[in-house]
């Protein structure tokens, strides 16, 4: 395998043959605990090496899944059998750059979200290749949003309304709701005006369900920012149709 990317921390060739192996997250596991699992309290007070280590890890899952050179169930659990009516829509942030191309955010879904799942000795999907029951644009996709929003107002349609999105950390929740993710970091400040009014045209269509920021599903996550809830919250800017 050739790689399209240069990198300076880690050596991707190394990685090939444990890529190819139906349980490479069981393989993987001591960098995906490093870089990835809990990452918002291990993040604090690493060094610089760590974060650009961390940032070709990403890079390197991205250059993996663009390849078909990771082992991906072609078939198993449907999980949107337990899909209910819709009647919330939770409000996401990616905190990360508002230039984060969709490859990264569907790395970190894998990586973040199905590999510790798969990972978990207690269920039947332990040790089985990883498998999402999601499509988008012909290949397997583990993006956990039903919609993504760019800073101008464009709009990617990733999951439909019958799927349920790995979102909001409480399954409950998933099965009823639609997710909205700003592709932005909006830790201290709103989205741009453009895509404020790409998710009011959303909002709309789900009239009637309840509008909820990610932290009011789990308190365990500050997303999507401190600027979302009180009185002057843009979370009341969403429901506001303005002419």
């Amino acid at each position: 395998m050739e790689f399209k990317e240069s990198y300076k921390y880690i050596n991707p060739k190394s990685y090939i043959e444990k890529f190819a192996a139906a349980d490479w997250y069981l393989l993987l596991k001591p960098e995906l605990q490093e870089y990835f699992y809990g990452y918002i309290k291990i993040r604090e007070n690493k060094s610089e090496e760590w974060q650009e280590s961390r940032k070709e890890f990403v890079k390197m899952v991205c250059e993996f899944v663009e390849a078909d050179q990771i082992a991906f169930g072609s078939s198993g659990t449907n999980w949107d059998k337990e899909r209910k009516s819709i009647n919330k829509i939770v409000i996401h942030h990616s905190s990360t750059d508002p230039n984060t191309s969709l490859q990264v955010i569907n790395a970190l879904g894998l990586i973040r979200l199905y590999a510790p799942f798969y990972s978990q000795k207690d269920n039947e999907q332990f040790g089985q290749p990883i498998w999402s029951n999601h499509i988008y644009k012909g290949k397997p996709t583990f993006i956990a949003y039903h919609y993504i929003i760019e800073q101008d107002g464009t709009v990617h349609h990733i999951l439909l309304d019958e799927h349920i999105g790995w979102q909001s950390g409480n399954w409950e929740i998933n099965c009823k709701s639609i997710s909205i993710c700003f592709l932005d970091d909006l830790d201290e400040k709103q989205p741009t005006k453009e895509a404020m009014q790409a998710a009011q045209k959303i909002i709309q269509k789900y009239h009637g369900c309840k509008l909820l920021g990610h932290k009011e599903v789990n308190e365990l996550t500050s997303c999507p920012g401190k600027l979302f809830l009180g009185k002057d919250g843009w979370k009341n800017l969403l429901t506001t149709q303005k002419k």
